[in-house]
């Protein structure tokens, strides 16, 4: 977008003023779907917020949601703004350690074998930890430990039967990712909401209710809720996903105490999440008395889309530890935020 025909990212002009290093939202529509990184303006419209929503890109007045139109629009890093918190940093981290060790001759990472099964980008935990100690990406052993435990967490690299958290011994595990491969925008921005008009209220865009000692965060059982429209218009939406399974048994297939999810020598490993709900919410139900886990999640919500699944247990809310809260208490500092929460879940490969 820097250098390429036409040139999308310049300094423009609007009412004698200049705002460097931007671009206008209509002409970048139109050349991702030139490029073939989006099959239509909305996905394209839809990809470009999804960025916004993670900092990336920001109207450059911040008065604006991404939109088709003449509107102008800059990436963060072209201006200074962008917050490199600690996952950023970890991916960056994460994605420099992938591109070193496909360069290095030191054959760490390969095609390796597990059970009979092939795994591409695989690597011994105790050959990853060696070589970051030799070529001094940390300065001790146990630094080098939590770091790739932080990597997991963050679903960049992967035991590959999900049996095990990061440790140093004969344990194979994966990148989750080829930082090698060029994906296209629509691959790997799974789209916010449906581009409907707005309204000023987002009527039951978030609620919690107690059905049978559960908790319906965002789309509650047989409710209705509105999308909104053109300033005095509505749309309703009717739906009956939101907990499916509240009035029925535990999803869970044995009891798990908080000792087990608190030991980090243990199979339960974390998962940090970030959803952004849409127009109905976040699309999830959670249940229990503490520990509090996942108990339904609807396959087309938000939640489904950033990774959230059926019996995850959650560890924090927004930084807040309410592993032994009940779901109501969790329920509450999810809802606490109508737009986006950041999730620390717990979960067993096996159990998934």
């Amino acid at each position: 977008m820097h250098q390429g025909k036409p040139v999308l990212i310049k300094n423009r002009n609007y009412h004698l003023r200049t705002y460097n290093n931007c671009f206008v939202g209509s002409e970048v529509v139109g050349w991702l779907m030139q490029q073939g990184e989006v099959p239509d303006r909305n996905t394209a419209v839809q990809c470009m917020r999804k960025l916004q929503s993670f900092n990336i890109i920001h109207h450059v007045c911040d008065d604006h949601l991404f939109k088709d139109a003449m509107l102008f629009y800059r990436f963060r890093k072209d201006d200074g703004t962008f917050p490199m918190d600690k996952d950023s940093s970890i991916l960056f981290r994460g994605k420099m350690m992938y591109h070193s060790l496909k360069s290095s001759s030191e054959f760490v990472l390969g095609t390796k074998t597990h059970n009979n099964l092939q795994y591409a980008d695989a690597f011994l935990g105790v050959d990853m930890l060696n070589w970051l100690v030799k070529e001094k990406e940390v300065q001790s052993r146990p630094q080098a430990v939590a770091m790739c435990r932080e990597l997991l967490e963050r679903n960049i690299i992967r035991h590959v039967s999900d049996d095990h958290h990061f440790k140093d011994g004969q344990y194979l595990y994966q990148f989750k990712q080829d930082f090698t491969r060029r994906y296209r925008l629509s691959e790997v921005l799974t789209p916010l909401e449906p581009i409907l008009p707005r309204s000023h209220s987002r009527h039951g865009s978030v609620s919690s209710e107690r059905t049978n000692s559960t908790s319906s965060v965002g789309t509650p059982n047989k409710a209705s809720f509105f999308i909104g429209g053109d300033e005095d218009e509505n749309k309703e939406r009717s739906g009956s996903f939101g907990s499916p399974s509240a009035g029925n048994s535990s999803v869970l297939l044995r009891p798990v105490t908080l000792d087990e999810l608190r030991n980090n020598q243990g199979r339960y490993t974390q998962k940090h999440i970030r959803i952004v709900s849409d127009a109905v919410g976040y699309g999830m139900v959670v249940r229990g008395n503490g520990p509090t886990y996942i108990q339904t999640v609807d396959p087309g919500g938000p939640a489904a889309a950033a990774g959230v699944k059926v019996r995850q247990f959650v560890k924090a809310v927004n930084g807040t530890d309410v592993l032994e809260m009940g779901h109501q208490e969790v329920a509450k500092y999810i809802l606490a935020n109508q737009d986006v929460v950041n999730l620390v879940v717990l979960q067993h490969g096996r159990m998934l």
